[in-house]
């Protein structure tokens, strides 16, 4: 099975840049990773600068662990393609070595006993001609698993953005709720002192003020609260990053909230490309090449194969040479009975490649459904956001109203701390609402197998 995708793109300009060496002599080992986002910067020291969301994506694609133990496997799974591929290559073989040989003779006086030594190099060389396809099976395979562990690369890297992103996402959103909540203890605050100054003139009760300073002292507990929150924020964020969680990162403001651009190419569009560029996708089509050449390498087992070989030996007795002898042969084997291994063996291969098969199409609607899932979701989150603006201007009228009312004598503190709650609540949303639009369209995004674009549009 051959595949065309952008990932094995990316694998085979990746082998071709590695330069042969003692451990990869065919330079098949890829020493790069390659970029999830085409502006991906190299893996440096932090940036003196205020970090902006693809700044902390960078560094965390250079320092999570996750990244190396997927790249790990890539640079394993080329090496064994090498190893595939040497079947390809003759073998040979020296082997060099002394004899020592004593012979003492037994009741024969007249004879007296001798020590000698042979010695002899021993060169063989060994090629297989054809083996009814077994070594391009087994290539393919190797080449097969190298494409699914690279794809694989990819996925767990496309985790990691995705990772870094939310946790961003949570703290931004938990700092906006600092700021909502700052602005809640000033109207509080306002609110108290005006029922503070109506009861020193004595046309309200002290029931009014202490309802005021209640509600003064759970906005309160709520800013420290939300304090909490944004420290235990900050420390996942440096640890998806790959700093340790007391680190402090001097963050850039966020950038622009997103505009739903990806929802205008519809469903079914995005479901196209994620069949193209998921790498979890890919990996699967990776998979059934994969069992598909191991049916192939099955069935060239119980072909004939045939070999040709040379030797040549070199014997010494003592210190003269006193032989050399040569053979070129061919050998032709053929499989005649194998108790019913290879057939079982063949069917074993059969149902896997059946199993990789469907496990490709489970993976291909799946994705489809979180590509649709996702694309709901960002469209609701794009709607709610519009409602939770309107829902905080109407709030903050209504508070303002009920707060000139109780200062004019015209209306109750009872008003005016319902309109104080909703104009919290309404504040608490809209902070919600922003979140889910930035972090709807990264996960869109991250479905469809684009979160490097995403990325690199916020550069």
């Amino acid at each position: 099975m051959r595949i065309e995708l952008p990932i094995l793109a990316l694998l085979a300009a990746t082998t071709a840049a590695a330069a042969p060496s003692h451990d990869d002599p065919r330079g098949l080992i890829p020493a790069n990773r390659p970029p999830v986002s085409a502006r991906q910067a190299a893996c440096g020291t932090l940036p003196e600068r205020p970090l902006t969301l693809p700044d902390l994506v960078d560094v965390a694609l250079c320092r999570n662990p996750q990244t190396a133990v997927s790249w790990a496997g890539v640079r394993a799974a080329g090496a064994n393609v090498g190893v595939a591929r040497a079947a390809n290559l003759p073998s040979a073989s020296v082997t060099i070595g002394p004899t020592l040989n004593r012979y003492d003779p037994i009741n024969t006086p007249l004879l007296t006993g001798s020590t000698t030594v042979n010695s002899s190099a021993y060169l063989a060389v060994q090629y297989l001609l054809f083996d009814g396809g077994g070594r391009t099976a087994r290539i393919d395979a190797a080449n097969a698993r190298q494409a699914a562990a690279l794809a694989q690369y990819a996925d767990a890297a496309q985790g990691i953005v995705i990772t870094v992103v939310t946790a961003y996402n949570s703290l931004a959103a938990y700092q906006a709720v600092a700021e909502a909540n700052g602005a809640n203890i000033v109207f509080s605050r306002q609110s108290r002192d005006l029922a503070a100054g109506r009861a020193r003139a004595g046309v309200a009760t002290n029931a009014d003020r202490l309802q005021a300073e209640t509600a003064l002292s759970q906005a309160e507990l709520t800013l420290i609260q939300t304090s909490g929150s944004i420290a235990t924020a900050a420390a996942q964020l440096a640890v998806a990053i790959g700093l340790p969680p007391q680190t402090t990162l001097n963050l850039a403001p966020s950038a622009p909230l997103a505009t739903g651009a990806l929802l205008r190419s519809g469903a079914d569009a995005l479901i196209a490309d994620a069949e193209k560029l998921r790498p979890d996708i890919i990996a699967s089509r990776a998979n059934v090449a994969n069992a598909d050449a191991n049916v192939r390498a099955q069935l060239s087992a119980g072909r004939p194969s045939l070999s040709v070989s040379a030797t040549n030996t070199l014997g010494a007795l003592d210190r003269s040479l006193n032989a050399n002898t040569g053979s070129v042969g061919l050998s032709l084997s053929i499989p005649l009975f194998t108790g019913f291994s290879q057939r079982y063996s063949i069917a074993s291969a059969r149902a896997e490649a059946e199993r990789q098969a469907a496990l490709a199409e489970q993976t291909r609607q799946q994705a489809g459904l979180a590509v649709y899932s996702n694309y709901v979701a960002l469209d609701t989150a794009l709607a709610s956001l519009g409602a939770a603006r309107a829902l905080v201007t109407s709030a903050q009228a209504s508070a303002d109203l009920a707060q000139g009312r109780y200062k004019a004598g015209v209306g109750t503190f009872a008003d005016l701390l319902n309109a104080q709650s909703s104009l919290a609540s309404a504040r608490q949303q809209l902070v919600q609402s922003e979140f889910n639009v930035r972090t709807n369209n990264a996960q869109l995004a991250r479905s469809v197998g684009g979160i490097g674009e995403a990325i690199d549009a916020e550069r």
